[in-house]
């Protein structure tokens, strides 16, 4: 079996976990994810390729109920337990899963039917009882849970231990990190968007960020003050710019010159670039993102 651990938690927060009183009875298939391929006529033979969209995802989760007390009244509460959690009103589902790698993934799905018990006595009896879980994903990719930090311009540590202090010299912390361009790697299978945090260690104006292989910007006419940090998403669909001054969270959405793009990270390899236009020295620049997967 592929998934070791299992936990699904609907819209209002409720929860189960796999292994307790609940069991998946076999691995539940997350490959083979299809999509539609669009061509146009061509005047040669065959066609033009246009476009590839992915499908929806739909799967199937097989379980059983293992009863540990032989009561009616205890079966019964253990599966109107299931209907309250495996409630398609209380959809969208997120299923977090962990795989015999020690892999930790997350999907979020859509219930399409309430749990089927079934009746038949060799998968109902007074040991266990089998029962579905139907699920569709509007959103067909898998996520890892841990998310990748990327920093471009930050202070690097400069103690080595064991520690010695020269006479007259003083000893140096840190120093700022030269560079001003850095890789960010997307393991994923897909293009991504990401969380971007221009963080102001004095006062700067004018932050921005570049890639470097499309030339695409992203800048806030803004300025900022020590101790500011500005939190971008360039996710689709979850898109903001939040500042963060003295504790207090307020929009800088329009703040974002009107040439930006909301930058995404290709597959691969992509090269970025930070600057400012004043008090560059006082930028620190870090991206945060997750990766997206076909399958596992």
């Amino acid at each position: 079996m592929l998934i070791k651990k299992l936990k699904i938690t609907n819209a209002s927060g409720e929860s189960i976990q796999f292994g307790r009183h609940f069991y998946l009875e076999d691995d539940f298939d997350l490959s083979a994810l299809k999509a539609s391929v669009t061509y146009s006529e061509s005047s040669d033979d065959g066609a033009s390729y246009q476009k590839t969209r992915l499908d929806v995802r739909d799967f199937s989760i097989p379980f059983f109920l293992k009863i540990s007390v032989n009561s009616d009244g205890w079966i019964e509460e253990k599966r109107r337990e299931a209907f309250d959690v495996f409630n398609p009103k209380k959809n969208p589902m997120r299923l977090d899963f962990t795989t015999k790698a020690d892999k930790s993934y997350y999907l979020n799905a859509e219930l399409i039917a309430a749990p089927t018990f079934s009746t038949e006595e060799e998968n109902s009896n007074e040991y266990w009882q089998d029962g579905l879980l139907q699920f569709s994903c509007h959103d067909p990719f898998i996520y890892e849970v841990n998310e990748t930090l990327v920093q471009i311009a930050t202070w690097v540590p400069s103690l080595i231990f064991p520690l010695v202090i020269p006479e007259n010299e003083g000893i140096r912390f840190g120093y700022r990190s030269p560079s001003l361009i850095a890789n960010v790697h997307n393991d994923g299978q897909d293009d991504t968007g990401m969380i971007i945090k221009f963080k102001a260690l004095g006062s700067l104006s004018t932050p921005s960020l570049v890639n470097v292989n499309t030339y695409e910007e992203f800048k806030l006419n803004m300025d900022m003050l020590p101790g500011d940090v500005v939190e971008v998403s360039t996710y689709k669909g979850r898109k903001y710019a939040h500042l963060i001054r003295n504790n207090i969270t307020t929009s800088v959405f329009g703040k974002i010159d009107i040439g930006s793009k909301f930058l995404q990270l290709k597959s691969g390899d992509n090269l970025f670039r930070y600057n400012a236009e004043s008090g560059l020295d006082n930028l620190e620049v870090s991206m945060y993102f997750t990766s997206k997967l076909l399958g596992v």
